[in-house]
């Protein structure tokens, strides 16, 4: 998300108010992120109840994140053109609608539509909140109220798989999977009357404009990489498909130039090129691009091979990703933060490296190098390799933020910090893409254990350009790190 761009002198909130809407806002932050992660583990329930194809449940999850990558530079303007709060009231309300949309589907085909809907809703809800927390505490108050919301951010975003399996197995009153989407319903109309009531009105912001031709760039370039790479598998590599992956370069190209031309008439595009002249900001936005896919893409095909393969439950699916909560937890409050301060930047590719010792256990263990798999994997193996995968985010995403954007302009950081989020999104959805196009998916193909083996050597290829892409990135020293973004 990009950073707040209200007015310092603002005049923060004080008192039980404060507190109130900051819990607001919080509430709005969190929904958003479980929704990135809660839906994995209902997708072999999604499947049976819709009667999914292997695209269609890929789509499911790459849908959100590919929505909101492509949108979350524009939400954040709209803010600035129509006023924060507005703009927030506006996310909260079109994201419970989209939820709504996502509980009542009645066909995969609504569901994946209705899941790009949320994905765009919350790209409109998201950058709303650091700029709205800036309204509400004093600059030298800020700090530690960002600190929690990175926490929050890390923490929700790993225990959405954890939420999932329990609601799913939990079938309240017969909504089974409905019941993840569902929940938004009452959690938003609390965000949206609490909104009303606490936050504080802000001005829009004059001389802002908005990059429709950036943004149809950037959703053609998106769509072109990712649809073929999703429905090839499925539907056989036709020619539609060849075709359009072959306009990806094309497409990417065109964004480019458009950028490049209104960057060159002092216009605001989507993404700015003249950061790139930054070689800190070049190779920390490679690196976003390159690693942080592959904790979405593992949990994508970890429920594939374990839920669909091996027949585990949506609880022990629960129990078998507390420990990637945990080590996020852990990392994210205390390890993660003490590695920054004592290595600087040199803590991302320990990060990486952790990552990667926890995806190498996981393929020993689905070839059964360590007796039977489903065994070893809810035993002390399999869970060691799972909190291996969440100790590794405290140690990047922060870090990497921090070494992203070290260099960069004052004037320019909410541009630079969009676009590194966006990236992010981004890489989620080529990651699952990619991880979607290696798996089974014809007629009589079934998911085992062993199918995580035609993935996980592909994230460790990721992991391992990652690293060494990290030991160039421009000397940090030790300091204190900033919230996680999104």
């Amino acid at each position: 998300m990009s950073l707040p761009t209200l007015s310092s002198t603002a005049p923060p909130l004080v008192g039980r108010r404060r507190t109130w809407a900051f819990a607001i806002v919080a509430i709005a932050f969190v929904m958003d992120l479980l929704d990135v992660t809660i839906v994995n583990v209902a997708l072999p329930a999604i499947g049976r109840s819709l009667q999914a194809g292997h695209a269609q449940v890929a789509w499911i999850v790459a849908g959100y994140a590919l929505a909101f990558a492509v949108l979350l530079v524009i939400g954040g303007r709209l803010g600035d053109l129509y006023g924060h709060r507005t703009m927030f009231l506006c996310g909260v309300g079109s994201f419970t609608l989209a939820s709504a949309a996502c509980g009542l589907a009645g066909s995969a085909d609504a569901l994946v539509l209705a899941r790009l809907a949320q994905g765009a809703c919350a790209a409109i809800m998201v950058p709303q909140v650091l700029t709205l927390m800036q309204a509400m505490y004093a600059p030298h108050e800020r700090m530690r109220a960002f600190t929690i919301f990175g926490l929050l951010g890390g923490v929700s975003s790993a225990l959405g798989p954890v939420v999932g399996g329990l609601m799913v197995d939990a079938n309240l009153a017969g909504l089974g999977w409905r019941l993840v989407f569902l929940i938004n319903l009452p959690v938003g109309l609390l965000a949206i009357a609490g909104a009303l009531r606490l936050l504080p009105q802000d001005p829009p912001q004059p001389g802002t404009v908005l990059d429709l031709g950036g943004t149809l760039w950037c959703l053609a370039a998106a769509v072109a990489w990712a649809v073929p790479l999703v429905q090839g598998p499925e539907q056989g590599w036709t020619l539609p498909l060849f075709a359009l992956l072959a306009c990806a370069p094309g497409f990417t190209l065109g964004l480019w130039q458009h950028c490049r031309r209104l960057e060159a008439r002092g216009g605001q595009p989507i993404v700015q090129p003249s950061l790139l002249e930054d070689r800190g900001y070049r190779l920390g936005l490679g690196l976003s691009l390159l690693c942080t896919g592959v904790l979405p893409a593992y949990l994508f095909v970890m429920t594939l091979a374990w839920q669909l393969g091996a027949g585990l439950s949506a609880t022990q699916m629960s129990l078998l990703s507390m420990p990637i909560a945990l080590g996020v937890m852990l990392s994210v409050s205390t390890l993660g933060r003490i590695a920054f301060q004592r290595l600087g930047g040199r803590c991302i590719g320990l990060g990486l490296g952790i990552q990667a010792l926890g995806i190498a256990l996981m393929a020993v263990i689905s070839a059964g190098g360590l007796g039977e798999p489903v065994q070893q994997v809810l035993a002390p193996p399999g869970l060691l390799a799972q909190g291996l995968l969440g100790l590794g985010v405290g140690f990047i995403g922060p870090p990497l933020t921090a070494v992203t954007l070290q260099s960069v302009p004052r004037a320019q950081a909410g541009g630079a910090s969009g676009a590194v989020n966006a990236g992010r999104q981004f890489a989620a959805v080529l990651a699952i893409a990619l991880v979607a196009a290696l798996l089974p998916s014809g007629p009589g193909q079934a998911f085992t254990p062993r199918t995580l083996l035609q993935a996980l050597p592909v994230l460790m290829g990721l992991l391992l350009l990652s690293m060494g892409l990290a030991w160039r990135l421009p000397a940090v020293p030790p300091t204190p790190v900033p919230a996680a973004a999104h």
